[in-house]
């Protein structure tokens, strides 16, 4: 992926910022892949943590990160200039935010299950991706491209992996009353 030389004074001196859009592993797994369970029974998320999105090096940090409808995202800036979180959802209400100041901090909820791309109108190559779920069933892929969802309710689901340029993968899934807590070994392949 492509690389960019920020000329920030947070970033002087700093190795170049690396686009996330695409991030393969050595052994060909795939980072930031959102993964979840559709058809699940819906809970809304306003007691779940705040999940929290930094803008650290003029990138965003995590570059893909998933909040249920409800729960509370926290967005902070953690560099010394200018940036603006500009949310443009199709289902939530859209947002700009202009952050100026080290450690500024809003905070928003959202009330429609979707995924979101956030940007930085002054710093074009930051993005980030929020994946907003209607159940608390949902991972995103690990740097080793491993997913874990723990606790799903005994039933048969869509299992669906979403990657921002890759688009949509589904599989069905069973979950039995008598596997308890014994994990289902599953995998997606992205490309060739």
């Amino acid at each position: 992926m492509k690389t960019f030389t920020a000329t920030e004074p947070c970033c002087r001196g700093e190795p170049p910022i690396v686009d996330e859009t695409v991030v393969a592993n050595s052994n060909g797994t795939l980072r930031n892949v959102f993964v979840f369970i559709e058809g699940a029974p819906k809970l809304n998320g306003a007691n779940q943590s705040p999940a929290l999105l930094d803008q650290s090096r003029c990138t965003y940090s995590p570059h893909a990160l998933g909040v249920q409808i409800g729960q509370t995202l926290n967005i902070r800036s953690s560099d010394p200039t200018m940036h603006n979180v500009h949310l443009n959802p199709t289902i939530n209400p859209a947002h700009n935010y202009a952050m100026t100041q080290v450690g500024q901090e809003v905070k928003t909820t959202f009330s429609g299950a979707e995924f979101i791309r956030m940007k930085c109108d002054v710093h074009p190559w930051m993005t980030a991706w929020v994946g907003v779920f209607d159940n608390p069933f949902y991972a995103v892929t690990k740097d080793d491209g491993s997913f874990e969802i723990k606790g799903v309710p005994a039933g048969s689901y869509r299992l669906v992996a979403w990657h921002e340029l890759y688009g949509r993968q589904e599989q069905t899934v069973t979950v039995s009353a008598e596997q308890g807590a014994a994990a289902i070994e599953m995998s997606f392949v992205f490309g060739k």
